[in-house]
């Protein structure tokens, strides 16, 4: 996502560093992370605790879950294929998809792009299960072919620029990137070769980026095969943890947090974690592979300019803030200026993550406690950095 008036303006790191301090102090977190990219110039910085029970300080390599952020990678990875033949805009989910009957005839012609933008009229999530924790390669086409998402009724007809946001347009979107990437790798590569979402996610996108510490597969991070049971509640990432300091191989991961009705904040039992909602939310990262994220869709990295100009149409309004969609990624005006990003919010976690290419600009919030004001926090960073 290029753009052909760069204006470039300087990051004052003081003023960055003030700004983490004060925002810990008006705001009762566990842990916040920032990261800025200004041209490539980069600044991170932590406050807090990866762990409140521990009091581990949180540190700028530490690994938050990063929820919704995860759709900008099926966003693109969806694109890539595209921009390879391998799938078209108006391809009619059934057509892709025939064995997936879905029982609300209004489904027959949902397309590739209406997914993409939350237009489909698919409903949403009612339950994630995360104290299931799958980790079977099969999870998330078992999800997709489930009973609930066949019976889910449609929210409107697809199309029509309604906005209606949809979990399981992400998951059935996944499932067709892996069942898709034989063909895509046959079209690139001149051999057939069948990946699992998170795997095509992981070689196509991530590596490309130069993510070293990221991943959809976060049963991995605590030594988990695929298939195996995964204890993903927080006592085994809190052991997982305890071991970072001799073990090099194991990274510090941020806990997930709430906060009763008492403010008393606590641990969320489980961590937010099941391969069944692979492609809309469990991508685990930190700050600097994030950074890299943003910087390689500034540097145009993994698009054509066209895929790139179609994921920034305005497809529909976003009813409750007036934000636009695009294929994948929400967009608003700040100061003047197109920003483009999107957030992340589940069990114990918040996210918001955003580039405005024009200032070749990625703004980064992280937080490890539900309900944490993420999004207002990035509004006021991107005020702070652009204010001249």
């Amino acid at each position: 996502m290029t753009d052909c008036s760069i204006r470039r303006i300087g990051m004052d790191r003081n003023k960055c560093e003030e700004f983490l301090a004060r925002t810990m102090e008006l705001n009762d977190l566990p842990g916040l992370a920032i990261g800025v990219s200004m041209g490539g110039d980069r600044w991170m910085g932590t406050a807090g605790t990866r762990d409140k029970v521990t009091g581990d300080p949180l540190e700028t390599g530490d690994v938050f879950h990063c929820a919704s952020v995860s759709k900008l990678f099926t966003s693109t990875a969806v694109l890539k294929l595209i921009d390879a033949g391998v799938l078209n805009y108006e391809d009619r989910l059934t057509d892709i998809l025939p064995d997936l009957k879905l029982t609300d005839e209004r489904a027959e012609d949902i397309r590739i792009w209406q997914m993409l933008s939350h237009t489909s009229g698919i409903g949403d999530v009612d339950d994630y299960r995360w104290e299931e924790a799958l980790t079977a390669d099969t999870a998330l086409a078992d999800y997709v072919y489930s009973q609930e998402v066949r019976d889910l009724p449609m929210l409107h007809e697809a199309g029509g620029g309604r906005f209606d946001y949809s979990n399981i347009a992400y998951e059935i979107l996944g499932h067709i990137v892996s069942i898709k990437s034989a063909e895509y790798t046959k079209t690139t590569e001149g051999r057939e070769e069948h990946l699992p979402y998170e795997d095509f996610v992981k070689r196509y996108l991530m590596e490309p980026a130069g993510m070293k510490n990221s991943t959809m597969k976060t049963y991995e991070r605590i030594g988990v095969e695929a298939g195996e049971d995964c204890p993903l509640i927080t006592e085994a990432i809190r052991a997982q943890n305890a071991t970072a300091g001799t073990d090099p191989s194991a990274t510090p991961m941020a806990l997930p947090h709430e906060k009763r009705e008492d403010r008393t904040i606590v641990p969320v039992k489980y961590y937010p974690y099941t391969r069944a909602h692979g492609s809309s939310s469990t991508l685990t990262s930190d700050l600097e592979d994030l950074l890299a994220w943003g910087e390689s869709h500034l540097a145009g990295r993994h698009l054509s300019d066209d895929a790139c100009t179609h994921a920034g149409y305005e497809y529909a309004t976003v009813p409750n803030n007036g934000e636009k969609m695009g294929l994948g990624w929400f967009m608003r005006e700040q100061r003047g200026h197109l920003l483009r990003g999107h957030e992340g919010t589940d069990d114990g976690f918040r996210a918001s993550f955003w580039i405005c290419p024009e200032l070749e600009m990625v703004t980064l919030v992280l937080a490890n406690i539900t309900r944490a004001p993420v999004k207002k926090i990035n509004i006021r960073l991107f005020d702070l950095l652009t204010d001249r």
